[in-house]
């Protein structure tokens, strides 16, 4: 990023779950924090206007604390999106979204400009310039959560792709029969290795009556399956519960690996809720590089935890808005050829 992140911003993150605001300083400081339910079963307008009254919201506060004017406002979603135009393309975890105007509808709402990146993508951005990766030119972000993605900084730059798409590592092929991914394709990673694939499993065991822990878990506790449930098998002993992570770490070391020797990355950071839950998989991640990756850019890799925990997504967005607000690229004429 050219720009230095020297004027507050007011951040949006965008989840299939949450919608988040805050005001964030140059300081790092995020505060005036608010959060409202997505709920997007109740269509795309409703959401879009409960993202710019939250974000009127936050906006307000700030003045009344007496904060820094925001210069803009950055927003976190899930691609693929088209980060140029500020439009939300097709996002499989938020129903009916096709080709929003999101950027323009918030900065229309709250009359400040708006900027539109992928979450994955700001999470590398922040772990770079501020947390696990800094002080390198050539760094991945792997978040391992309910799915698998990932951003990507080569040669000091953010590697966007001329579709906004670049980045998108979950969706590496490490199984050429596996199982499908949410996208429909076979084998991808994040069929294997996320939460998601993970759930989906121990629910075959389930059915098939293969774990009496798991479903001890379950009935125990009430809860529907997640993928915690699994791990909490695994490591009361369920062997058919820890095959399952076992074959999950084994896909995400292997796509690692192909990253290392297609990017040859100073360091990889793991982030995400399950990556900070289970101590092992750096470990295996760190196996796979060395037994599958060239031995040159595998010894250079390092293998780090993310630092900067959920505020990632608040965060990276400061120097992203700080950059474009000086370029003329964002929030013009279409630049990219992505559609739904």
């Amino acid at each position: 990023m050219d720009e230095a992140a020297g004027q507050p911003i007011l951040a949006i993150d965008l989840g299939g779950t949450q919608v988040r605001a805050a005001h964030v300083g140059p300081d790092l400081v995020v505060s005036q924090r608010r959060a409202v339910e997505t709920n997007d079963q109740e269509g795309v307008d409703a959401v879009v206007q409960r993202i710019c009254h939250l974000a009127a919201e936050v906006l307000d506060e700030s003045r009344a604390a007496g904060l820094a004017e925001p210069a803009g406002v950055g927003i976190s979603s899930p691609g693929p999106l088209d980060p140029w135009r500020g439009v939300v393309v097709a996002p499989p975890n938020l129903a009916g979204w096709h080709n929003v105007p999101l950027a323009e509808k918030v900065s229309g709402a709250i009359g400040l400009p708006a900027f539109l990146e992928r979450d994955t993508n700001v999470a590398v951005i922040a772990e770079w310039q501020f947390g696990a990766a800094r002080g390198t030119d050539d760094a991945i972000y792997v978040t391992v959560s309910t799915g698998i993605g990932g951003g990507v900084v080569t040669g000091g730059r953010p590697l966007i792709g001329k579709d906004g798409t670049a980045g998108e590592v979950g969706h590496l092929t490490v199984e050429l029969d596996g199982p499908l991914c949410g996208d429909g394709s076979p084998g991808h990673a994040e069929a294997i290795g996320s939460g998601t694939a993970i759930v989906r499993e121990g629910q075959a065991l389930l059915d098939a009556g293969r774990s009496p822990r798991l479903r001890d878990i379950l009935e125990a506790g009430g809860d529907e399956l997640e993928a915690r449930h699994v791990a909490q098998a695994a490591d009361d002993g369920d062997e058919a519960c820890r095959a399952i992570l076992d074959r999950a770490w084994l896909a995400i070391g292997a796509m690692c690996a192909g990253l290392v020797n297609v990017l040859n990355p100073e360091v990889i950071v793991l982030g995400g809720g399950i990556a900070r839950n289970r101590p092992e998989l750096p470990e295996v991640v760190r196996r796979e590089i060395d037994r599958r990756a060239f031995s040159i850019p595998a010894r250079r890799v390092r293998i780090a935890a993310a630092e900067l925990g959920d505020d990632v997504s608040l965060v990276g967005l400061l120097p992203i808005v700080n950059e474009r607000l000086h370029d003329s690229a964002f929030g013009r004429a279409p630049q990219s050829t992505v559609t739904a």
